[in-house]
Formats: structure tokens, C-alpha cells, sequence
């Protein structure tokens, strides 16, 4: 017999957000794969050794953080319902667990709900997601590093900014190295006020600065 819904949220400040203010299961999507390489086996034992390292966790504090999995592979769950931002963030990872479920043959519902990152409003409720375009759009995004002539449910704007946020040019790159007399508590601070778009985190922003701060 076939569970309810499961909830997929966008990381673990919403996911307790949910259980107070919803009924129902929710498990977090912890990752940040706007950052750093991947392969096309996703949550394999390669993915994991690489990501980790990416990460700074160990093998087994990466696997341990994989609970949708998990409830994945123990429950049959007759719908999935996710909820992610529109930042370049919440978006690449959306597209890496929509690549997932495509690997997995996943046969349910899949419904998605935009949120405000920030005030955790529904922006946009109950989008039907089709499978079926979004592992060759992990290919070509996370491992070709290919522009897609379509995106499917992500946003156009999102991808955009990921091609910026990579390149070696990247405005977040040219603010540091135009600020490098300033603290880094500074630079983070800016950083953090001109990125929200990317939906950049203080970890991915002092790691932007050890890249670029001294960079001639």
C-alpha cells in the first residue's frame, strides 16, 4: 500500500518551518551543488567521495545528511511534494534531485511549491512537474558546464546567474577583488547583499574570498 505525500524541502531552516506550521512528513535537501564538480551517478559512492570533499564532510556525515533518500528507497510514497526558492542555490539543486528521481525510474506525483527564501511565503503553489528532461539537463549543466537551449520548470534567470557564478569573471569574484582592502566580514557582508539572487550562503562567500581576495 502506497504512503502519502512526502515533502522534500530546501534545506533544514524551512524543513522546521514545515513540521510547525504543516502536517505531514518533510525531510531536507542538504546540499549546495552550485558549488564544485559532479558525475552523472548521482548519491552513488563516487558522487558521495566527490561531493564530500567539496563539502569538507566525511563520506559518512554526507551519507548520514541523505534522509529523502532513504525515505525514498523504505516508503512508497505516492507523491512527492517539493519546495525550493527561485535563487541559482535552491535551483541547481532542485535540478540535481529532479535528475535523481528520473534515475530512479520515480513513478508518482511530483508537485512543487516556489518559496521566498526569506520569508518563507509561497510564491507559487501546486506546479505539476513531467519528468523526463531534467537528467540530460544535469549533464549538461553540472558536468559539460553546456548552456540548455530549455530549462523545463527552472528558472531561466536561475541558470543564467549558475554560467556567471562559474565563470572566472564572475561579478561576485570582480566585488571581492575590487574590495580587497576591506575585512572579509565586509566583504561578506556586500557579498551577501549583491548575491541574493544566487541565494549565496556565508560559507560560499568566505570560500569567494579566499579565491579571489589576493588574486592579482
Amino acid at each position: 500500500m502506497k504512503n502519502s505525500v512526502l515533502n522534500i524541502t530546501n534545506g533544514d531552516a524551512f524543513n522546521v518551518y514545515f513540521l510547525s506550521k504543516f502536517s505531514g512528513i518533510a525531510v531536507p535537501f542538504r546540499e549546495a551543488m552550485m558549488d564544485g564538480d559532479a558525475v552523472l551517478s548521482i548519491f552513488s559512492d563516487d558522487f558521495i567521495r566527490l561531493r564530500s570533499k567539496e563539502l569538507e564532510v566525511t563520506f559518512e556525515e554526507y551519507r548520514a545528511n541523505m534522509l529523502f533518500c532513504d525515505e525514498l528507497n523504505k516508503n512508497d510514497y505516492s507523491g512527492l511534494c517539493l519546495w525550493f526558492g527561485k535563487d541559482t542555490f535552491c535551483q541547481i539543486n532542485l535540478l540535481t534531485l529532479l535528475a535523481y528521481l528520473e534515475q530512479i525510474e520515480y513513478r508518482g506525483d511530483v508537485m512543487l511549491n516556489y518559496i521566498d527564501d526569506e520569508t518563507f511565503d509561497i510564491v507559487q503553489s501546486n506546479i505539476g512537474i513531467e519528468l523526463g528532461i531534467y537528467k540530460k539537463l544535469y549533464e549538461e549543466i553540472l558536468i559539460l558546464k553546456k548552456k540548455p537551449s530549455e530549462v523545463g520548470i527552472l528558472s531561466p534567470r536561475a541558470i543564467e546567474l549558475y554560467f556567471d557564478y562559474i565563470s572566472d569573471e564572475n561579478l561576485l569574484a570582480k566585488t571581492v577583488r575590487e574590495n580587497f582592502d576591506r575585512t572579509d566580514m565586509e566583504i561578506i557582508l556586500i557579498l551577501l547583499e549583491i548575491s541574493k539572487e544566487y541565494g549565496l550562503s556565508d560559507i560560499q562567500a568566505k570560500k569567494i574570498i579566499e579565491r579571489n581576495k589576493r588574486h592579482d
